[in-house]
This record gives structure tokens, sequence and C-alpha cells, in this order.
């Protein structure tokens, strides 16, 4: 019984150590072609909600867009934050809207708006 468990561990302690051993490559993609504008409003006594829109000035198109709105006190301090999804996909030099609706800390003097995180696609033609 014995001879016949160590081969069998020791195929799968090389089939696992090859697993482990692959190597994956990731090269980060640059937000350079990826800008903002946005607005501000009030609603109520502790909502703030942020309103704008990301323009992909780029040759794809990018999807998994996450903006991030952070309100900021006199100091500079993040106050309030929050962060929310660019509908669908921002197809090549058009724009797409977002809206981020904040609760406010009542001492925010102003408001920083930053693209979080995006992935750039590239498709095989004619999908």
């Amino acid at each position: 019984m014995i001879k016949r468990l160590v081969p069998s561990l020791l195929i799968a302690a090389l089939w696992v150590g090859h697993a482990f051993g692959q190597t994956y490559t990731f090269t980060p993609q640059s937000s350079k072609d990826l800008t903002l504008t946005f607005q501000t409003q009030k609603e109520g006594g502790t909502r703030v909600l942020v309103q704008g829109e990301v323009r992909n000035g780029s040759s794809q198109p990018c999807e998994r867009v996450i903006v991030k709105a952070e309100g900021l006190d006199e100091n500079g301090s993040v106050v309030s934050r929050g962060r929310a999804y660019v509908t669908g996909t921002v197809r090549p030099r058009t724009s797409a809207p977002f809206e981020v609706k904040l609760s406010s800390s009542g001492s925010e003097r102003r408001y920083r708006v930053e693209i979080e995180s995006f992935e750039f696609v590239t498709r095989p033609e004619g999908q």
C-alpha cells in the first residue's frame, strides 16, 4: 500500500508545483486618454450629488470604469467618499455620464473626483 501511495503523491506534487510555477504578465494601462468633468449640488442637508462625464479619447473601448468622489474639508482631509460605476462601455472618442451620491459631513469645502479603475479592451475585428 505504501509503495502505491508514494508515486501518486509524487505525481500530485509535480502537478501542483507546475500550476504554481506559471508566470503571468500584467501590463498596466495608462489613464491619460480618459478625462472627466463634473459638477456638484446639494440635495437636502446630508446628501451631495456629483454628476459628470468620462471622456474616452483613445481608439479603444473602455469598460469597468469606476469613478471615486471625495469631499475635502478646509485642511484638505477627506470627510466624505463615494464610488460609482460608469454604465456600460465608453466607446472610443465618446463620453459617458456618471453619478455619485455622497453622504455629506457638512464640512466639505471642495470635491476631488477621479477615475479609480478602468480597463481598455481589445476585441477581434467584427465583435
